[in-house]
């Protein structure tokens, strides 16, 4: 009867020692491919923000134009 207990314990233990070494395994494997969609994120990110700088840039040019406009208006009336 203790045999066959201490059987059943040991696999018992085996069998979630290696459901536990899986799950590991498993999440190392998924840091490592999540690598590239980080790096991916990171460049569209990138981009993102030097195209909002180009705008930021060309509104500031607008903003400029019309500033010198309006002088030039103010000074034909």
């Amino acid at each position: 009867m203790r045999q066959k207990r201490a059987i059943l314990i040991i696999s018992i233990l085996i069998v979630a020692g290696a459901t536990i070494y899986g799950i590991v395994v498993r999440a190392v494997h998924a840091q490592g491919a999540g690598d590239h969609p980080e790096t991916t994120f990171s460049e569209k990110l990138g981009t993102i923000l030097q195209n909002q700088k180009s705008i930021m840039e060309d509104l500031a040019s607008i903003k400029e134009d019309l500033r010198i406009i309006k002088i030039r208006v103010t000074q034909s009336q």
